[in-house]
């Protein structure tokens, strides 16, 4: 085995040329060169330097929901992150990034801890969810976040809520190269019989509402934000113009390209955000129908739809 093995060997659990179609929701993604699964926070942050310090290129990933992996894999080290633990204490809630989303809010549903119940139906883990400011059912990471712990240009450093510029779908993490290791919430006290409701609520309806029964990588586009200076082709609804936003799945819908195919990829048929995998489907059917679909909002609203999955 060659120098890197070794060495990575004493960061966790190390594969060679391991598909990443195995890790991420899509099931889709060439080899990694080199992938090492790290369920110690302290451990990552050293692999972390060691990398830095060699040169060595790496991705972090957690649950693998919310990327799109090139067909040709990663020619570097891709680092899985998994779990770190949770600690309640009073009305905080103190994980390692690798915990699921879903670990985390049952967590605090069981301390009967009230404003993170949204989290039962997020997939991927805390990390991720944080970086990307994911949110559901009227609530999202920023209104949450007390404090972050990231690995950033060799140090260990903390970001407060206000340090971390959570915008929609937004952090300040997808720009500095900064890797979450630890996150603390701020929660308020609740009725967990309440809590418990609401949850089941949620997770009922992301059932009837989001795609079964195909893989997919959660929603493909950012919902568009309503700003002073937009103009829009067409009448845009009342409830969208009120709330901020429109939904870019409403979007997709008035387009007309639900079911839409590229390959074994498709336009999920219930929700137009949705990208689902048929079976076999490659990066690059994905990254047609990504370009497709941009093209008939654009042509048809005179709207850029963004990226809300992460490419490599």
């Amino acid at each position: 085995m060659d120098q890197l093995y070794k060495e990575l060997k004493n960061f966790g659990k190390v594969k060679l040329k391991e598909s990443l179609a195995k890790h991420t929701t899509f099931k889709i993604g060439g080899p990694a060169k080199y992938f090492v699964i790290v369920e110690d926070v302290a451990k990552l942050s050293e692999l972390l330097k060691y990398l830095d310090a060699q040169g060595i290129p790496y991705v972090v990933i957690g649950g693998g929901s919310n990327m799109l992996v090139s067909d040709d894999g990663f020619d570097g080290v891709i680092i899985r992150i998994k779990g770190g633990g949770v600690k309640v204490k009073s009305d905080v809630i103190e994980a390692g990034a690798g915990c699921t989303t879903v670990q985390v809010a049952q967590e605090s549903i069981k301390a009967g801890l009230t404003g993170f119940e949204w989290g039962v139906g997020v997939p991927g883990t805390i990390g991720g969810a944080v970086r990307g400011n994911a949110g559901a059912m009227g609530g999202d990471m920023n209104k949450v976040i007390e404090k972050v712990e990231v690995y950033q240009d060799g140090e260990v450093v903390e970001y407060s809520n206000e340090e971390s510029s959570f915008k929609y779908r937004d952090s300040i993490f997808k720009h500095n190269g900064g890797i979450i290791l630890r996150v603390w919430l701020k929660l308020e006290k609740g009725e967990n019989r309440d809590l418990q409701k609401q949850a089941i609520t949620n997770i009922q309806y992301r059932n009837q509402t989001q795609p079964h029964g195909h893989a997919s990588s959660g929603c493909t586009f950012k919902n568009v934000e309503i700003r002073e200076d937009s103009n829009f082709k067409i009448k845009i609804p009342q409830d969208f113009l009120e709330k901020g936003i429109i939904s870019a799945g409403w979007l997709i819908d008035q387009c007309n390209i639900k079911g839409y195919t590229a390959g074994n990829a498709q336009v999920s048929e219930k929700h137009g955000n949705f990208i689902v995998n048929l079976g076999g489907a490659t990066a690059n059917d994905v990254l047609s129908i990504i370009d497709h679909v941009k093209g008939e909002v654009y042509n048809t609203f005179g709207i850029n739809l963004q990226e809300e999955i992460q490419i490599i």
